[in-house]
């Protein structure tokens, strides 16, 4: 009866605002434009938790494009105010993450591996994010099927970009760069087909490291800035050697070669120093002309891959995605698109406030949205608009004062 996008409305206010579960939505029945939106009586827990449970298969599908759209529109409003901000070429980083849940009813939870030790019961995600924090794209996965869609999901985030495939047929539209889980044939086909570039990480199952004892190797070249930086800690850069291979997918049938870019490179001891070490190697597959590019400049344009882990911390922690509200699994997939949703308002704010270093949704949160009171002018009048509930607790702290004055005596500031 309160209408569906009134109830999605105040669900995205309420992770903006901070709350943990969607029963804090009870914090707004002070809040006078939430309360007219819902005529003076806000809904229940019950009432949030229904909306989720109503979404159908359709909706969670539009919810997604909606999520593409919205993060296309956000980069180019962001790009319009602040110039210097992003890419010309969209960079967008695909990365997955557990969902730690401790509910034994809730549908679609699971034993996962995430490493050769350990384990987590609950779900995992799959999320696409642009270099300037964006989410474009995410999904809820079953513990049966952690691998999800990830060339449905890149398909879902490049299909916008055909226009300017057809318009610029020779140039790249946008850059995909993903862990060594990503290196698969139906990613690499989807990258091709919408004219991108990739730079994933190689496994060691296409066996580039048995190419490392017969590479020509080519020394890394440090910049003046990172020279100064070990000058000042005392220190003598690391060897750092690059080699490639030419890497034939067995899918293509020997019709396509891929270069790989081995990076070997010197660490030293903990304890013993830099005397004592051994040779790191790590290798990234791309799709990128090599005519064109320095293979330090491929391991470079992987790099930037590691921001996505700072974006999958902030929906897990500061919009508290870690753990879901709802037994039905539709229906936290649902939750969790909406906190992206609400991640990328947040983000959208921040990069507008200072680009240069955008501050995360805790800082935002403090900085503009949970504030104490509003200035508000009009009627050549100032007037404070403060919150109820924080009205109630000076008028509380005023009786207890009143009630129980304390004299200072005035040495008690004396300098002397």
């Amino acid at each position: 009866s309160a209408g569906n996008y009134k109830l999605g409305l105040l669900l995205i206010a309420c992770l903006l605002s901070g709350h943990d579960c969607i029963d804090d939505i009870e914090e707004f029945d002070d809040d006078d434009l939430l309360l007219a939106l819902f005529d003076g009586k806000l809904p229940t827990a019950k009432t949030m938790g229904n909306f989720l449970r109503r979404f159908s298969p359709e909706n969670i599908l539009s919810l997604k494009l909606f999520m593409t759209k919205m993060g296309y529109t956000l980069r180019t409003h962001v790009q319009g105010v602040h110039k210097h901000k992003g890419e010309a070429t969209p960079h967008f980083k695909i990365d997955g993450t557990a969902h730690e849940q401790h509910g034994k009813k809730m549908e679609g939870c699971g034993w996962m591996k995430t490493s050769e030790e350990n384990s987590v019961y609950g779900y995992s995600s799959q999320t696409v994010f642009d270099e300037m924090g964006f989410c474009y794209a995410g999904e809820l996965l079953e513990a049966a099927h952690p691998k999800g869609h990830p060339a449905a999901l890149i398909n879902q985030v490049l299909s916008p970009l055909r226009g300017k495939k057809i318009e610029n047929p020779f140039e790249k539209v946008a850059d995909v760069s993903g862990d060594s889980a990503y290196l698969t044939e139906d990613v690499v086909r989807e990258c091709q087909s919408h004219h991108a570039t990739f730079t994933i990480a190689a496994p060691r199952t296409i066996l580039w490291h048995n190419q490392i004892e017969g590479a020509e190797w080519t020394k890394w070249e440090y910049t003046a800035e990172q020279l100064k930086k070990f000058e000042a800690k005392m220190k003598v850069p690391p060897e750092c050697l690059l080699a490639r291979w030419h890497w034939s997918p067995g899918w293509s049938e020997g019709k396509l070669l891929f270069p790989v870019v081995i990076k070997k490179e010197w660490r030293e001891d903990e304890v013993m120093g830099q005397a004592c070490g051994s040779y790191h190697y790590h290798a990234v597959a791309t799709n990128r002309d090599l005519s064109q590019m320095s293979y330090q400049s491929i391991v470079e344009a992987y790099r930037p891959r590691a921001e996505v882990e700072n974006q999958i911390k902030e929906f897990k922690h500061n919009f508290d995605a870690k753990h879901l509200p709802c037994l039905q699994k539709s229906a936290n997939e649902v939750y969790f698109l909406f906190v992206l949703i609400a991640q990328n308002l947040i983000r959208w704010v921040a990069v507008l406030d200072q680009p240069d270093k955008p501050h995360y949704a805790k800082k935002i949160r403090r900085k503009l949205i949970n504030a104490s009171a509003q200035l508000l002018t009009g009627s050549r009048q100032l007037t404070l608009r403060v919150k109820t509930k924080f009205l109630r607790e000076v008028q509380r702290f005023l009786e207890r004062w009143g009630s129980h004055s304390v004299t200072i005596p005035p040495l008690a500031f004396s300098t002397g």
